[in-house]
């Protein structure tokens, strides 16, 4: 599964809802999180945030997903906080995108895995100025 979440206006009372905080007010356990990289373009890394979760006894969804502030990835905490602090300061307030893949497997890294994959393959079907706009500019 992929989906995508847009807001023009990043700013605290308009900011994006994250998994960890979404999939538990959904019912989900959640089981584990952690950071991690994805190349998703070759040479280009993006931060990215996995999470393993479960709802009920049957359903395990593995989640991974990353976040631009502008044109910037991040995968959350203290150097999103930043980026809106200097975005701010400059006078500029930051659009947002949330990229989320996930999917339902017994194994999270059998999902982790199959989402990098998925997100590589997508990314290389797409013209270079779409891909920037999901990815963000490689940093400098």
């Amino acid at each position: 599964m992929v989906s995508l979440a847009y807001g023009e206006d990043q700013r605290d009372g308009m900011q994006l809802h994250y998994p960890e905080v979404c999939y538990p007010a959904q019912g989900f356990m959640l089981q584990s999180q952690q950071r991690g990289v994805l190349e998703v373009v070759p040479g280009q890394q993006i931060q990215v945030k996995r999470l393993a979760t479960q709802l009920g006894s049957s359903r395990r969804e593995s989640v991974t997903y990353w976040t631009l502030l502008g044109d910037k990835t991040f995968s959350g905490g203290i150097a999103k906080k930043l980026a809106e602090m200097q975005y701010g300061m400059a006078g500029y307030i930051a659009d947002g995108l949330l990229f989320r893949v996930s999917s339902i497997e017994p194994d999270p890294q059998d999902g982790y895995t199959l989402h990098e994959t998925f997100s590589r393959d997508m990314m290389a079907g797409l013209p270079a100025e779409v891909r920037q706009r999901l990815i963000g500019l490689p940093p400098a």
